[in-house]
């Protein structure tokens, strides 16, 4: 009994045109795969090539969810073993579904605003993208473009990035939006008799290195001596985004870790998108 099923892959050309999709014999569009890839000599997307850096945090969580399902749902008379497993899998899949749904959202939203400095009211993100319109304002003082297709020629590989801003601080910035729950630590409350409660503290972001993995892929593939900044939108609540700059000793060795990630790809899909377009197979047979 197959449960879980891989998420499906980005792909681009050469020239940097998603093809995320392509036809199928019967004519309808289906998931682009590897398959394809191998046949038309399509780039790998650098959240694809990351797939292969375990992700212990993340793992954990989704089994979580997992568990929590199992626990919470309810038996239906009659219903197969099969059947309920597939329910608990769904079920615990619609956290992460949710929250993927609200990053798309946002991301569409911020777009609008880098090029218009409009908030949709009627946007399911208003609130959050209203802080998110106060930051952008502050700090970019230049927007040179948002969500462009970057290519990296040399190892074989495209993505998509955010936005490219000369920010007020730090210059050109390249920024990564990221969308997920913060947790906001509250100070101690007042002193004895019932004292004030205390306010709560700025929040803190404890980034993941796999997002400065990502940044310095990007930058190498734009080919241009910028800064790298995650910006961080607090999910569960309306905030002010939060930043974090990577420093340069640190996207050096993002890059080294990308290069890394992506010749273990290469090697565990049998496929190298770089320039040769040859399979692997021969490199690494005895």
């Amino acid at each position: 009994m197959k449960l879980f099923a891989p998420d499906s892959a980005h792909w681009y050309r050469s020239d940097g045109v998603p093809l995320h999709t392509v036809l199928s014999a019967k004519g309808e569009l289906r998931p682009t795969t590897l398959r394809d890839a191998r046949k038309l000599g399509l780039l790998p997307s650098v959240t694809n090539i990351l797939g292969v850096i375990a992700k212990p945090e993340l793992t954990a969580w989704l089994q979580e969810q997992a568990v929590l399902a199992a626990l919470t749902l309810p038996r239906i008379a009659g219903e197969s073993e099969d059947a309920f497993a597939k329910r608990v899998v769904a079920d615990s899949l619609t956290t992460r579904d949710g929250a993927a749904d609200f990053g798309t959202a946002f991301h569409h939203g911020a777009e609008h605003i880098a090029h218009t400095l409009e908030v949709d009211a009627a946007h399911p993100a208003a609130e959050w993208l209203r802080h998110y319109r106060d930051w952008y304002q502050a700090n970019a003082l230049t927007l040179y473009w948002t969500e462009r297709v970057l290519v990296g020629t040399g190892l074989g590989y495209a993505g998509t990035a955010d936005l490219l801003i000369d920010h007020a601080v730090h210059g050109p910035t390249l920024v990564d939006l990221k969308t997920m729950k913060v947790s906001t630590a509250h100070a101690d409350r007042g002193g004895e008799g019932g004292g004030a409660q205390g306010t709560a503290r700025p929040a803190k972001v404890k980034p993941y290195k796999s997002w400065c993995y990502q940044l310095a892929a990007y930058r190498q593939a734009l080919g241009q001596p910028v800064r790298c900044l995650n910006l961080v939108v607090n999910s569960c609540e309306p905030s002010a985004p939060i930043e974090h700059v990577w420093s340069e000793e640190e996207l050096e060795l993002g890059e080294a870790a990308f290069a890394a990630a992506h010749r273990l790809w290469c090697i565990e899909k049998g496929y190298s998108p770089g320039a040769s377009r040859t399979c692997l197979t021969a490199e690494v047979s005895p």
